[in-house]
Formats: C-alpha cells, structure tokens, sequence
C-alpha cells in the first residue's frame, strides 16, 4: 500500500511542479496512525510478511505493528484500509444488556420474594399468569440474535474462499440486496462482511403473514447467529448486498446492445490508457488507469501527451478502446466521475488537476463502460472491487 501524501509530495519536489502547491493540513492522531498502518501495508506488499524485531530495517514498523494490535480501537480505526486481512479479525460480542422485563423477571424470581409456604392468597410480588405470558412473548419478540463461535466452520471456510475468487474472476456478481435472493443456501454482504443463510432454525410466518422464524446464519470471520429472517431483511435492505451466480454478460445482451442499425449515430471513442512515466512513484501505483472520451482519434488525442498535464506529462499507452453510439461525451464522463469518484487520483500538474486518473482493475473499467453502453444502473465497491447492479 502507497503512502499517497509521501509519494505525491516527492513528486511535486520535482522542478517540473515547481508552481504547484498544496493545501496544509494539519496531521492529526488518527492521520498518523493511518499513515503508519499503510506503510506497514507496503511493507507487507513488498515483503510477503510482517516486519520483524531482530531486524534493524524493520524494528521501527515491528513496533508500530505490535502498538496497534494493543488497541482495538485503533484496529477497527484501520480497518477500513486493510487490503491485504492482516489485521485480526473483529471479536464477536458475547454479552449484551438485559431488557427492562428480564430485569424485572429477575427480580420477581429473587428467592428473596419465594412463597414461605401454602396460602389461598396469592403473594405480594407474585406475577398473574396472563402478565408472565405477555412478558414471554414480548422477550422473544426483542430477543436479538446473538454471533457465538461456530464450532463446525470448518464445513464452511473453503466456501467463503470459494465466494471471494469468484467475485474476483466474474463468476458472481454483487447487486443491491432483493429478498428473493435471500434464501437457505445463498450468500449476502452485511456492513462489509459475507454471511451464509445456512438453514431455517424454526421457520413460519409472522402475525403480517410475512415468512419469519429463526435461522443459521454463518459469517466468514468464524461466528454465527441464529437472528431472525425479517431482521436479516430489515438489516440489508438499507445498505446490503446479495451475491448472485452469473455469467458477465449473455450472448443475447451483446447481440442487444453492441449490433450496430442505421439509426446509430457515432458519438466518438471511449479510451482506457495507461501512463508509461519513469518516475517510481507513478509506476508503484497498481491499476492506475486513465478513462476519457474524444471525438477525434485516440492517436491525435495523445500525440502530445508527455507535454500535458492531464496526461501527468508522460507518454501513455492505449490499453483499450470502443466506439460508442447515441451517446453524449460529457454525459459519459459524469458517469464515470461519478461512479469511481471513491477511488479517483487526486492529484495537481502544472496547476491543473487531471480529473479521468482512476485507481481500479482494468476487468471493473471494461465491465462498467459495457454497463454504461448498454443503460445498466449500476455503483461500485471500492473494498470488494466490484460493480454492483442496481
């Protein structure tokens, strides 16, 4: 993981940035722990390892490693940013706050209050039957699922790692959360982490006559939870995902959407480039990729490319391109800023600020513009590094 801020700042040292300037801001705790996290990152990526104490070169990293395994704060703080899972994974939460009524039933099942002996009347603090029943029922209603170890993961694991090359490869896709994909067998994103719907525990209906009951959910990082089926709904419905079984794209939406008709009109060329610099800190930037549109061609486009700023001053090369009908440039290029704002290089040349640099697989680039050509809606997900469909 590059140090963005370090790397940029060398950059502009350069005399060729010698009119450029960039905002102070002032380091704050959080930044610098950040900053360090993403060195040991690099670290990490060069090496294939964590630093180690017993070596010089390494002892600083080794520390600031070992300080930030020491607060769970500043773990989940990094998170986030951990690319490569190197930080533990979270610790499932065992305990929770009694209700208001088990405090109270706690209370009446004091043996402080027992009946000291046979009495027609009924005692002070005895609770009526029809009371105890509404206080059980309404105990199970708010009783929430909690995640516990699962003792048989190991039945699960090559799954998830199944599921994780699959996201990568295309052969599932992510697409915002629909109920009808939440069934026994089929896997959903919820705040970042995969779950399994392994099984119904007691499945029914509800008092709506909405389909409910307890279920097995099985989460990647070892836990389960036996939550409710309308609480796992209500949960992803504002920002879950579901993960769904697929090809990229079928032979009768290519047949579709990229046959061209007489009533075509040619709107210009989508081009995907990639920078040639010698500077180090630009080559370390893995998928860094440039994404515009011109009318004219690619070739004349770039012909002058190592003189001009949105070309970060160096030679590029033509990574892809397509031609695109019935479709306005400045139209397409909103789209694209929009949709990979979240991992846009921000940077300044010359006092002007390339806006169509993006940091993302070139396999999400050609599926996005597919998507935008044929009118799909559709986001993406920096962490999974996938286009969602909306």
């Amino acid at each position: 993981m590059i140090n963005w801020d370090k790397e940029l700042e060398k950059i502009f040292e350069d005399p060729l940035f010698a009119d450029v300037t960039a905002p102070q801001k002032r380091p704050t705790s959080s930044d610098r722990l950040i900053a360090g996290f993403q060195e040991i990152l690099a670290f990490y990526e060069a090496k294939n390892r964590l630093p180690k104490d017993n070596t010089p070169d390494e002892t600083s990293l080794y520390h600031k490693w070992v300080g930030l395994l020491k607060d769970e704060t500043k773990i989940e703080r990094c998170r986030l940013f951990d690319t490569y899972g190197i930080l533990p994974s979270p610790q499932p939460e065992y305990q929770r706050e009694p209700t208001e009524e088990e405090q109270l039933e706690a209370i009446f099942n004091d043996p402080l209050f027992a009946d000291t002996g046979d009495t027609a009347d009924s005692g002070l603090f005895d609770v009526p039957d029809y009371m105890r029943e509404r206080l059980n029922a309404r105990k199970e209603a708010e009783y929430v699922g909690k995640r516990v170890p699962c003792e048989d993961f190991d039945r699960y694991e090559s799954n998830f790692k199944e599921l994780h090359q699959g996201l990568k490869s295309g052969k599932y896709r992510l697409t915002k959360f629909s109920v009808k994909n939440l069934k026994v067998g089929s896997y959903f994103i919820e705040d970042g982490m995969i779950g399994y719907l392994a099984a119904f525990e007691d499945e029914g209906f509800n008092r709506h006559g909405d389909r409910d009951g307890r279920t097995r959910v099985i989460y990647e990082n070892g836990t389960e939870s036996d939550i409710k089926y309308k609480t796992i709904t209500k949960n992803l419905s504002v920002t879950g995902l579901s993960v769904v079984n697929c090809t990229e794209f079928t032979d009768e939406e290519l047949q579709q959407y990229f046959t061209i008709s007489n009533n075509d009109v040619e709107s210009g060329t989508i081009y995907v480039l990639r920078s040639k610099s010698v500077r180090p800190e630009i080559r370390a930037i893995k998928d860094l990729y440039k994404i515009g549109f011109t009318t004219t061609s690619v070739e004349s486009r770039i012909a002058n490319a190592k003189n001009e700023p949105t070309y970060l001053c160096a030679d590029v090369e033509v990574v892809a391109t397509w031609k695109v009908y019935n479709v306005k440039s400045s139209t397409f290029e909103a789209l694209i800023h929009k949709l990979f704002a979240d991992v846009q290089l921000q940077v300044t040349v010359d006092g002007f600020r390339p806006r169509e640099w993006f940091i993302v697989p070139l396999k999400v680039i050609e599926e996005a513009i597919i998507a935008i050509i044929a009118g799909k809606s559709i986001e993406y997900n920096p962490k999974f590094q996938q286009i969602i469909y909306l």
